[in-house]
């Protein structure tokens, strides 16, 4: 064999193996698997980065409301800072009006209580003295009235003398005034009529034991509070409104009631106060709003915001107002690699949607949505910041909570 044969046996060869190396068999791997076909399956084990899904119990811990945008005109308003108080008609203050001791108690801070439920017993020398002035007083009555009615008969026979039957008269009044003097003493006492040195003290409302400072044991004196009993079935809302704004108020006016403990979440009402004078100190008036309080989540003493409409004519205007766009809780927003978004219920239970949108004007605690954003979708109005922490921690590759 000379030279050239074996060259172009080489040749040959060579081109063989190329060929081999370039075939489509050399697109899978050493154990016969597609690399495309496993970048596709790694790709579907990695869900949209845009949705959160929450387990039955994450979703419960998380106590997320939704609810759909509300369509309408955003009116301008005016943002009055609030306090949730009392309805001062729905107050009582327990005390008593004799010095003594507190020998039995009843109700805990927190308790309910009904009207005319026992709240205390309080000992009471002063009280024990007025209660056996009262037997005196209605035994020396009973004496004066059976010495008249014996006068008058022996007057009637021509026995005694006319002046007989006019002292015995004059005694009698006297006794029955001193048996009225010691009754209305015993009533403004408490527990007129009954006998011993005991008081028992007893709530004159429905309500919730508000403040105890009465305590077993403790010595009282008239005027001490023992018991504070509250009725907030019904709050006071009371805002104080600048000068500059006293011009747009009106009794009737529409309000909506905003709390910082309760994101989301706004209470309607009208304006039924408004106060004649202003603070001299704050230079603003004090309004108010009577809100009813069925489940108690207006606590006397949180601060908020009273959303008022800022032209009067906005405040006649009818609810029906022609849908003209759609608005939803500001707290609903959340900002996410630099967009708007709302998180949006759709799909299994627990499943939520991020969804971007175009925001307009912002007035009393809302905010228009111009585009994004279906008049039937279940926004997430209260939560929305918990779903936005599971979807960055997701994206961080911990996962959502499931």
């Amino acid at each position: 064999m000379n030279i050239s044969t074996m060259t172009y046996k080489f040749l040959f060869i060579f081109g063989a193996l190329t060929l081999a190396a370039c075939s489509p068999s050399s697109a899978k791997n050493d154990h016969g698997h597609d690399d495309h076909a496993d970048e596709a399956h790694a790709d579907d084990e990695h869900p949209e980065t845009n949705v959160v899904k929450l387990t039955p119990a994450a979703l419960k811990r998380s106590d997320i409301q939704t609810r759909p945008p509300t369509a309408g005109a955003l009116k301008e308003q005016l943002r009055v800072p609030a306090q949730v108080d009392f309805d001062p008609n729905r107050v009582a203050h327990i005390s008593t009006f004799v010095q003594g001791q507190i020998v039995d108690i009843g109700p805990n801070i927190g308790d309910p209580v009904k009207a005319n439920e026992k709240l205390a017993t309080v000992r009471s020398v002063t009280l024990g003295q007025a209660r056996a002035g009262l037997s005196t007083a209605r035994a020396q009555f009973e004496v004066a009235e059976n010495n008249y009615e014996r006068q008058k008969l022996l007057r009637a026979e021509g026995i005694n003398s006319e002046r007989s039957l006019a002292e015995a008269q004059a005694e009698l009044h006297e006794a029955r005034a001193a048996r009225d003097a010691a009754q209305s003493k015993l009533t403004v006492l408490g527990d007129a009529g009954k006998s011993g040195s005991r008081l028992t003290l007893r709530s004159p409302i429905d309500g919730v034991v508000h403040e105890r400072p009465a305590i077993r044991g403790e010595s009282v004196a008239p005027g001490d509070d023992l018991f504070v009993i509250a009725d907030t079935s019904r709050v006071w809302i009371l805002g104080q409104v600048y000068e500059q704004q006293v011009a747009n108020l009106k009794v009737g006016m529409r309000a909506g009631l905003t709390l910082a403990a309760y994101p989301g979440k706004r209470w309607e009402g009208q304006l039924d106060y408004i106060a004649g004078a202003l603070d001299p100190k704050t230079r603003t008036l004090t309004v108010r709003v009577e809100l009813d309080n069925p489940d108690g989540q207006l606590r006397p003493g949180l601060l908020g915001t009273l959303w008022l409409a800022a032209n009067p004519a906005d405040a006649d205007a009818d609810a029906e107002t022609p849908p003209t766009s759609l608005h939803i809780p500001r707290d609903a927003v959340q900002e996410l690699h630099g967009r708007s978004v709302v998180f949006v219920a759709r799909g299994e239970p627990g499943e939520f949607h991020a969804e971007p949108v175009a925001l307009g004007r912002e007035s009393g605690g809302q905010v228009e949505v111009l585009d994004g954003l279906a008049p039937d979708a279940s926004v997430v109005v209260q939560g929305a910041f918990i779903l936005k922490s599971e979807l960055m921690r997701g994206e961080l590759g911990d996962g959502h909570a499931h």
